[in-house]
């Protein structure tokens, strides 16, 4: 089973716009105020219980490696060692990977 956006998606064609990732509740109303400066950007949230956005993602990890791999900028909403973490394993070449920032929830 992937671990892929399951709703939000665009049909017949694929987002290459940066994508706010939020893990908590709190990091929610960060997203929102960020996103109108992201042109293209789409919020992913962790479950529906953080709130709604562009699409859901359950297993943190493996929903920022597919995005990392696929060439999506991201910006998560957590702690900057989760995305370390979770990136470390698909690092090849600084040149050609997207850029990724780690934004705190209190901003």
């Amino acid at each position: 089973m992937s671990d892929g956006p399951q709703h939000g998606t665009q049909q017949g064609r694929e987002a290459r716009g940066p994508v706010v990732v939020v893990l908590g509740p709190r990091g929610l109303a960060l997203a929102r105020r960020l996103v109108p400066h992201l042109p293209g950007a789409q919020v992913h949230v962790r479950s529906s219980r953080v709130g709604s956005g562009d699409a859901t993602f359950h297993d943190v990890v493996a929903h920022l490696q597919s995005l990392f791999t696929a060439g999506r900028p991201i910006v998560a909403i957590c702690a900057a060692g989760i995305v370390i973490r979770a990136l470390t394993p698909v690092l090849a070449d600084k040149t050609r990977e997207p850029p990724v920032v780690a934004v705190a929830e209190d901003g």
